[in-house]
């Protein structure tokens, strides 16, 4: 005899199908427009291997922030009924599930084969004449009454077609109370499932499984503000982790076929296209979508000829009435009504990788060398570009923070009778930063606050003064960027640029001899050094698929604010 848990998968799955008739059994590919799909979902996660020990309330802001993500505009949700959700739970638990993968397994040995019997039962409502709504629903609240599952939980997941289920499988937990810090490492994903209906019967098909990552740190002391209300450190080391987790899944949900914006064009001009599709799919700004065509191979079968990428201008309100959205040409060119325009979803993140060559003076204040000398330091620089359009709706408008390290030669410098080696330069920043484009060249101005750090080290090299020595010197500035980048592909760019650079110059140098700091209150003839001028940097720029952590969060974590 079964159980009323497996009894409620079976009328869960049964509902499914009776709707299922418009869904595709054929790859996104064919498809020419987007159409809504209907989503149930497992409201809870569940909790694999040391991701047992999860508190309560952290599952509850995981899937909260998970929700969050996943249930975008473009699909209409259903949670199904907590009997469905602790039957399956319990048959977890019984089969010791520990990973993604043997949990998929369990889905397909419990769900799986309660759908597939759903076709002896559409036969019997065929055989009844059930054709009208009113009798499939006095149908469905008949069985809602063997069950105990309320016909309004059947009734409304009877249009969906798809169904997933949050997993967690690892929480590593790093609390150091000598560092005063506290980090989370979580991994998850989440198991999709269509239910297939065609001419050959009905099946279930594992769309896809994902797994992501979601790293946060923070301060064990710290406060912080956090949709309202505040948190502590290890609170929202968590949260963070979490919502990096949930956006790399989000990411990977885009990417399904069976979930993927598409729509034929509806107009096209010089440089812009525009497809029926906006505020009711979601679509932002700066959001990217390849162009392409579908050509019938000679077996049959269809061929994609991907002919370029768009980037969204101008979202349309087509929530109450059809309108169309723009999009501006960045690759490509020459593009027709009625091609096809294919969502390419990437995190609102882009990563630079910089080589700079910065601009450094020294004046002598003591009578070493000669009144100025000028030269530069060579730098590696990584950029975070955090792209604003989502939430200021302009375009190509980003928030950017930098580090960097370097090295370079003062020639002729002295400092206390010691020739000046190389010395270490690292630096950091922030500001902001707005791209125009045409086509595949894109103009950027960046603006930022910029804090530089300069030091030097050696052994002394006379009798009696002999020991190592170190001198360092910061000082906080401003640079200003004017760049140039072409378009190499989707998602990589090629940049090069001009800076000037505006810093204070400084005299504050910090000593230390035989590794004791010496003090210099006194002496008021050092060398003051600039970090002033022109500079120049070539870079790739990469629009990030996914990420494991948020830079800046991370960075709000350790400041503790």
């Amino acid at each position: 005899m079964r159980t009323t848990g497996c009894v409620s998968i079976f009328l869960i799955a049964f509902a499914l199908v009776l709707n299922l008739g418009t869904t595709s059994a054929f790859a996104q590919d064919t498809q020419e427009k987007y159409q809504r799909k209907s989503i149930s979902y497992v409201d809870a996660v569940l909790k694999l291997g040391n991701a047992s020990d999860l508190m309560p309330k952290q599952e509850r802001t995981l899937l909260e922030v998970i929700r969050r993500e996943i249930e975008m505009p473009r699909f209409d949700y259903n949670a199904l009924p907590s009997e469905i959700v602790d039957a399956f739970k319990r048959d977890a638990l019984r089969r010791g599930v520990q990973d993604i993968d043997a949990l998929t397994e369990a889905m397909n040995e419990v769900l799986v084969p309660e759908i597939l019997r759903i076709v002896d039962i559409a036969k019997e409502m065929r055989a009844q004449d059930l054709v009208s709504e009113a009798a499939q629903h006095s149908f469905v609240v008949e069985k809602a009454k063997e069950t105990g599952i309320t016909a309004e939980d059947l009734e409304a997941i009877m249009n969906s077609a798809y169904i997933y289920l949050p997993v967690l499988t690892q929480v590593k937990v790093h609390d150091s109370k000598a560092t005063n810090t506290v980090n989370y490492d979580l991994r998850g994903g989440i198991i999709w499932f269509a239910v297939r209906t065609d001419e050959a019967g009905t099946r279930v098909e594992l769309l896809i499984k994902d797994e992501a990552v979601g790293k946060g740190a923070a301060r064990r002391d710290a406060k912080f503000k956090y949709k309202g209300r505040r948190v502590n450190g290890p609170e929202y080391a968590f949260i963070t982790a979490a919502e990096v987790l949930a956006q790399n899944l989000k990411i990977a949900a885009q990417k399904i076929p069976d979930f993927q914006l598409t729509n034929p064009l509806a107009d096209t001009g010089p440089g812009w296209v525009e497809f029926p599709m906006g505020k009711r799919e979601g679509l932002g700004v700066d959001d990217k979508f390849i162009i392409a065509e579908f050509y019938e191979e000679g077996d049959g079968s269809l061929k994609r000829q991907e002919l370029g990428m768009v980037r969204v201008a101008r979202v349309a309100d087509n929530v109450e009435k059809k309108a169309n959205s723009r999009a501006r040409t960045v690759i490509g060119g020459g593009y027709e009504r009625g091609m096809l325009a294919l969502e390419h979803p990437r995190l609102p993140i882009d990563l630079s990788f910089r080589f700079g060559v910065l601009p450094v003076s020294v004046k002598d204040g003591y009578g070493w060398f000669d009144d100025e000398i000028t030269s530069n330091f060579y730098t590696g620089q990584l950029w975070f570009n955090y792209n604003l359009a989502q939430t200021t709706n302009i375009s190509q408008f980003f928030a950017s923070v930098y580090g960097e390290l370097g090295s370079g030669t003062l020639k002729g410098w002295e400092m206390w009778g010691e020739n000046v080696p190389a010395g270490l330069y690292w630096g950091v920043g922030g500001g902001l930063v707005k791209k125009f484009y045409v086509n595949r060249l894109h103009i950027g101005l960046e603006a930022l606050i910029s804090f530089a750090d300069y030091s030097f080290s050696g052994t002394g090299t006379d009798p009696i003064f002999n020991k190592d020595w170190n001198w360092e010197t910061s000082s906080l500035g401003f640079t200003f960027n004017g760049d140039i980048e072409l378009a190499l592909s989707y998602d990589w760019n090629l940049g090069a640029g001009v800076s000037y650079r505006l810093f204070a110059p400084t005299k504050d140098w910090t000593y230390h001899y035989d590794n004791e700091k010496i003090d210099l209150s006194g002496i008021t003839d050092l060398p003051e050094l600039d970090f002033s001028g022109l500079g120049y940097q070539i870079y790739l720029t990469w629009s990030l698929p996914s990420l494991g952590y948020d830079p800046v969060k991370m960075a709000r974590g350790a400041i503790g604010h």
